[in-house]
């Protein structure tokens, strides 16, 4: 045992001396001097890639952004029912003595975007220097009014528009005269769905109405400035009133036999002379009607309609029928 103790005591005092030998003033200076040689040499790459990227930087400065040759010499701007040139200039604050490399597309496409009646843009430099502008707008199919929510009183500036896609914005200006002959779908309020700028709407008294301007669409495409307002007055059945004065009840569906019955009944009202006040298209035989003026209304009209298939493969060879101008 003591052999053993002696044997470890010399041993350690063995690794003392290494460790001393080993951690010697000279030594540590060496390795404080490689420290300092790896040291220097990330400094200096360091300070290589700086100045090479300050060159690079003012390189692009000066071919792009200080060239006279990028200055801002034209906007070019789709047509379009929403905004003009003048509008972008005045709307993004464009600098017409700028660089075009000045501009922040992302930015600018973010700020027409803000506009509701946008619905994209697509901006790009063209070289030497234009800035070139893509926007779509959207296509409203409707006006929207809710009397218990006082909206929409008139088809102007600012009432509420709705698109193909149930966005809701407010009208612009430039989409009035477009916006003039498009109908109203009137709702009652709905506390689950609010009327709410810049927002989808998923109303169902909408969804019915729009179901029937579809069907009144695809028919009659060049009609729908006949329009005045449509609106669903109980759970099964749809009113649809025309600028004329009439107003004719639609159900839920089979909205093509329905039309059909409402172009046959109008031409022959227009052919014998008389103003129809009232009809009620959900009877499929023997449409009863009231008219306006001094000549006794018929109970009803009988009205021959053709089937929705019918219908649709009479047109498949023709011309859209008009509603009222009918041969």
């Amino acid at each position: 045992m003591r052999k053993f103790t002696s044997k470890n005591r010399r041993h350690r005092h063995h690794v003392k001396v290494l460790k001393s030998e080993v951690m010697s003033p000279r030594i540590a200076w060496f390795n404080f001097l490689d420290v300092l040689k790896l040291f220097t040499k990330i400094s200096a790459v360091i300070a290589a890639l700086l100045v090479i990227s300050y060159g690079v930087r003012e390189a692009i400065q000066y071919t792009f952004h200080q060239n006279p040759d990028f200055r801002l010499q034209a906007i070019q701007l789709n047509t379009n029912d929403v905004i003009d040139e003048s509008g972008l200039v005045e709307q993004l604050a464009i600098d017409l003595n700028a660089n075009i490399f000045d501009f922040d597309i992302d930015e600018m496409e973010t700020k027409l975007l803000m506009t509701p009646a946008i619905e994209h843009v697509k901006i790009e430099r063209e070289l030497p220097g234009s800035l070139v502008f893509e926007v779509t707008t959207r296509r409203p199919q409707a006006w929207i009014a809710c009397p218990e929510e006082q909206v929409m009183t008139s088809r102007k500036v600012n009432q509420l528009l709705i698109d193909d896609k149930g966005f809701i914005y407010p009208c612009p200006e430039q989409q009035l005269e477009l916006a003039m002959n498009l109908p109203v779908i009137r709702v009652k309020a709905n506390p689950k769905h609010p009327i709410l700028e810049d927002s989808t709407w998923k109303h169902p008294e909408y969804r019915r109405c729009v179901q029937l301007l579809d069907a009144f669409r695809t028919i009659f495409p060049d009609d729908i400035r006949i329009i005045d307002t449509i609106y669903q007055t109980n759970p099964w059945s749809i009113n649809l009133s025309t600028r004329s004065g009439t107003t004719a009840t639609f159900s839920l569906d089979d909205h093509s036999r329905q039309l059909e019955c409402f172009s046959q009944a109008l031409h022959h009202a227009q052919k014998k002379g008389y103003d129809v006040e009232t009809i009620n298209l959900i009877p499929k035989q023997n449409v009863p009607i009231t008219i306006r003026g001094e000549v006794a209304p018929p109970r009803a009209i009988p009205v021959g309609a053709r089937s929705a298939t019918q219908h649709t493969g009479s047109r498949r060879n023709n011309d859209p029928q008009s509603l009222l101008n009918r041969n």
